[in-house]
């Protein structure tokens, strides 16, 4: 099973990416939420979750997370949302665009394993 990660930081990817393989998932990357649904239809039915972040350039993680959830291919992929916002508004709102967690940066490699194995067992 292949986890996608939308982050436009590389050293955020990296780290990402390390958590996933120990978590014994193959990570796919993307750098924007239009990266990320490009590769969700490449890929949408070997992708078993979606780590993202907020801010990023091209189309950021809130769009994106909209256009994931309005597409019946991919509308059932987990979607944690992952940024340095933790303002209890964009909370809300991701939750109700459809958002199933959500990590505020800086956060641990730790906490991001559990989320990860919370998320796909889910």
């Amino acid at each position: 099973m292949k986890i996608l990660i939308v982050e436009d930081s590389g050293m955020m990817r990296k780290a990402i990416s390390k958590v996933v393989i120990t978590t014994g998932f193959e990570p796919l990357l993307a750098e924007n939420g239009q990266e990320a649904l490009k590769q969700l239809q490449e890929n949408s039915s070997d992708v078993g979750l979606v780590i993202m972040d907020w801010n990023m350039p091209v189309m950021d993680g809130y769009e994106a997370l909209i256009a994931i959830r309005a597409d019946q291919t991919f509308k059932d992929i987990p979607v944690l949302m992952a940024t340095s916002e933790g303002i209890a508004e964009d909370i809300q709102k991701a939750t109700k665009a459809g958002a199933n967690g959500y990590m505020v940066k800086p956060f641990s490699m730790s906490d991001l394993s559990l989320k990860i194995k919370e998320l796909i067992e889910a």
